[in-house]
């Protein structure tokens, strides 16, 4: 459980691919069943229905404040979690042998999978005014 005013890290899958974003946070407010996030350097919502339970060792979500080699750490567990559930699903599908058009997609979806990559949010802010 998280009180109101902690800093906290917030960590979320970004493209589903292997990249993770890392972004530090303010709980706004905190209740049993949901929590508010504000951004630690704009003081913007982030949102309003996060979880207000630390996330499990590899898992999205909000954790107690971590800082330098700890937060990428979790991060790049977060992304390989990431990555070994994509890579999973796209086995199942390409188990079900549901004919070579949907089988070409699902291979092309598998082949955009890259390396665990790990963000922060001004960075993949940069990643999305560059498009």
């Amino acid at each position: 459980m998280f009180k109101k005013g902690e800093k906290v890290s917030y960590i979320s899958d970004w493209d589903r691919k292997g990249t993770v974003v890392t972004r530090e946070a303010i709980v706004y407010s905190c209740g049993k069943k949901q929590m508010i996030l504000t951004c630690a350097i704009s003081g913007k919502e982030i949102g309003r229905n996060f979880k207000p339970q630390v996330a499990e060792a590899g898992e999205t979500g909000t954790y107690k404040l971590l800082e330098g080699d700890a937060l990428q750490a979790a991060a790049m567990l977060v992304a390989e979690k990431v990555l070994e559930k994509e890579r999973a699903h796209f086995a199942r599908c390409l188990a079900i042998g549901a004919g070579a058009n949907y089988d070409d997609g699902i291979r092309k979806q598998l082949a955009q999978l890259h390396d665990a990559e790990v963000l922060t949010r001004a960075e993949a802010d940069q990643r999305i005014s560059r498009r």
